[in-house]
């Protein structure tokens, strides 16, 4: 079976918990700069506002948890969902607090703020005038000038939104989620930027989660074949400039979970989970028969590469309440180090 959205997941599972943050943690001075590293993102317990940010430092390595706070006096909010960097800047989406956090990535300060959001998911920034957000529940795409933040309208798509990637003068969009609508979550929908509208829509597998683009501009989407294995997953590679499929891989099961794939650095090179850490070149004709790294009793549930040291990262959400744990491995398997962060981390950005 499929793992739920964490939305949902935890409404049904964990919805009395209500672990909180530690008030009495003491501050960091705001002039302190970050250095390099990466921030995990922790999503936190559905309605119980204890989504947190942590961050590790190369230079001296360590884990700041509850960065968020530790640097501004006030909570993350309910839910954190992703993670989106430009210009100096991260952009915190919020899921189920329904707002968006800008922060300087160098100081992890707060900057400012738009709240005029349903069910915020990712964002895409399209230019210095405009910024794209995937919705859980709005049938659209929410825009945004990312520097003003004033709201600029919403693209209809008639489906929900979920990850996007940017190609030339396009952007690429996920129909993950079913909910409230009647038409099946099986496509990747195709806006034009200069008019913000959609102009096309490629039917691929159910349930699409994620989307990445290679070294030639091919799309890369992994299918989980959805939550109730109503087909086989899939991973299929798209032609942008003809918007058809080029390859479908199929799973060697209806009851595999692929999910978070990631593509490294020079573009060649895929990763994603599937209980253990698979990984693929582009080029391969088959996908993977085993992993690269077995899961070994731990909960993965977020993915994240390096973008330059040969390093993989991978999250364990361990039970969803109590905190949680961040893997480092070389390329090879081998393990780096573990580093423990905050409620369900799961989302990765890298600060240089």
């Amino acid at each position: 079976m499929k793992k739920l959205s964490y939305l949902f997941f935890l409404s049904i599972i964990v919805l009395s918990a209500c672990t909180k943050l530690d008030d009495d943690e003491p501050l960091i001075p705001p002039h302190n700069q970050l250095g390099d590293g990466f921030f995990v993102l922790n999503q936190g317990n559905f309605t119980s506002g204890n989504a947190s940010l942590s961050f590790f430092e190369e230079g001296s390595g360590t884990m700041t948890n509850n960065l968020f706070f530790k640097k501004n006096g006030a909570p993350l909010g309910d839910v954190a969902q992703s993670i989106t960097f430009w210009k100096e800047e991260a952009f915190l989406v919020v899921n189920n607090s329904a707002y968006i956090y800008v922060i300087d990535s160098k100081t992890g300060l707060y900057k400012r703020k738009i709240a005029e959001l349903e069910s915020p998911r990712y964002l895409q920034i399209v230019n210095a005038d405009k910024a794209y957000v995937s919705d859980f529940q709005l049938k659209g795409i929410f825009v945004f000038n990312p520097i003003t933040m004033q709201p600029q309208g919403v693209i209809e798509t008639g489906k929900s939104t979920e990850a996007m990637v940017m190609v030339d003068y396009e952007v690429f969009v996920t129909n993950w989620s079913a909910y409230n609508q009647s038409t099946a979550n099986n496509t990747v929908q195709v806006i034009d930027v200069a008019v913000d509208a959609l102009v096309d829509s490629i039917v691929v597998g159910k349930e699409p989660n994620s989307i990445v683009v290679d070294q030639n501009k091919k799309l890369w989407v992994l299918c989980s074949g959805g939550y109730l294995n109503e087909e086989i997953p899939s991973l299929i590679r798209i032609d942008p400039a003809s918007r058809t499929i080029e390859k479908r891989y199929n799973f060697s099961t209806i009851e595999s979970a692929p999910e978070q794939l990631k593509i490294n650095a020079a573009g060649n090179t895929l990763y994603y989970l599937n209980d253990g850490i698979y990984t693929m070149d582009i080029a391969d004709a088959e996908l993977p028969a085993s992993p690269l790294i077995s899961s070994e009793g731990r909960n993965f549930f977020a993915l994240g590469l390096h973008p330059y040291e040969q390093t993989i990262l991978a999250s364990d959400a361990g039970n969803y309440v109590q905190n949680g744990w961040v893997y480092r491995f070389k390329t090879d398997g081998m393990l780096v180090d573990s580093l423990q962060s905050g409620i369900i981390p799961g989302h990765f950005g890298f600060n240089y």
